[in-house]
């Protein structure tokens, strides 16, 4: 009988070990997990930021691209009433001539 309580202590034994080892690498395993979703809610942070300026610069291009449709318009009216101005300037010339 104490060949059987010393064999079933040393088998608990063993499997306290084996148990010990397991958790030992679960919560090591825990601990990576943990560090990992740090750094995927630092990330996340980062790319909130870079997207927010991502959004101004967007903005930003889209106003400097309208500058040259007004300069073109601008310059096209230019054009137009120097022309205007031009041939009304003739036609007097003609009428007083």
């Amino acid at each position: 009988m104490a060949e059987l309580s010393a064999e079933r202590i040393v088998k608990v034994e063993e499997r306290e070990k084996s148990n010990t080892h397991r958790i030992d690498r679960l919560e090591n395993l825990a601990d990576a997990i943990h560090r990992q979703n740090e750094n995927i809610a630092r990330l996340v942070e980062k790319l909130e930021a870079t997207n927010s300026a991502l959004d101004a610069q967007e903005k930003r291009l889209s106003e400097m691209e309208k500058l040259p449709r007004w300069r073109e318009n601008a310059v096209f009216s230019s054009a137009v009433t120097a022309v205007a101005s031009a041939a009304a300037g003739a036609i007097i010339t003609m009428i007083f001539s």
